[in-house]
């Protein structure tokens, strides 16, 4: 049984679901925190979306890899290739004609659709420019991931009801995200050196990596402790539940490489749903 639950959770990250939940989780967050109310649906696109993207981005890799991939995602990615781009194209087809259905007003189909052209966009200039700008590719991706959790509540907020309160958490929920995906560089480093990928740990080096790190934490609990002190109680929950995610990031960090890295990854996704949380006050 518990073998059974590894395999599940394996494949459940190789197929990079547990973005897709944690990322359906922080629009939750936000639309919560702004008193937007979503349906399923809008949910069901953010999904579609973000599987793609990430899906697109791991085949790239997997394509660029010579030879058998060292990593079990790009290997995965290798083995069922054909599969997974086949699993693409009906993805974004189908992305595409639901968003046209289920969107309620052009303003909001034509920024989605620009949001993701900015995302592809991006993911092409840094494949293009190479080392030279592979360090902030964890950086850029933070960024157009709070974009995206932050976009379609944005377009929905009735400014005359929701407070501004919001506001503090853009610069909460990006430092986590950045957080996450230089850890999980860092984590992964090895990897990435033996197989020739890019990415911030092979530009700047394990040691100012470690560093930085250090110093998003250090900046992170600052951060949890001023948001406590400034907001009204009422936000109080909000806080608490970024903090979580934080600490557990954190204990993440501190312990490498003391846990094996599938515990690491079963914590980090265990991290960014909490804010599922939400639904049961």
């Amino acid at each position: 049984m518990k073998l059974n639950y590894l395999v599940f959770f394996e494949k459940f990250n190789l197929l990079s679901l547990d973005v897709v939940t944690g990322a359906c989780a922080g629009m939750c967050f936000f639309a919560d925190l702004m008193k937007v109310n979503l349906s399923w649906k809008i949910y069901l696109l953010l999904a579609l979306a973000v599987w793609s993207i990430y899906t697109f981005d791991h085949l790239l890799d997997a394509r660029k890899v010579k030879g058998k991939a060292l990593s079990h995602r790009h290997r995965f990615h290798q083995d069922h290739f054909t599969l997974l781009l086949g699993l693409l194209f009906l993805a974004v087809s189908s992305g595409f004609v639901l968003a046209l259905w289920f969107l309620p007003s052009l303003r909001m189909f034509g920024s989605g659709l620009g949001l993701a052209f900015l995302i592809v966009l991006s993911m092409a200039i840094l494949r293009i420019a190479g080392k030279k700008t592979a360090a902030v590719k964890e950086f850029s991706t933070a960024l157009f991931y709070v974009a995206g959790l932050v976009l379609i509540p944005l377009l929905n907020i009735d400014l005359s009801f929701s407070s501004n309160y919001w506001m503090f958490f853009l610069g909460a929920y990006f430092l986590l995200a950045w957080y996450n995906l230089v850890f999980l560089s860092y984590s992964d480093s090895e990897q990435d050196f033996a197989e020739g990928q890019e990415s911030i740990v092979t530009v700047l080096g394990i040691e100012k990596t470690r560093k930085l790190l250090w110093s998003l934490t250090i900046i992170g609990l600052f951060y949890l402790v001023v948001l406590f002190l400034i907001l009204p109680s009422f936000y109080h929950v909000y806080t608490l539940i970024w903090g979580l995610m934080l600490l557990m990031h954190i204990l993440s960090f501190v312990e490498f490489p003391g846990t094996n890295n599938l515990k690491t990854r079963k914590r980090l996704e265990l991290a960014f749903t909490l804010p599922l949380l939400l639904l049961f006050f």
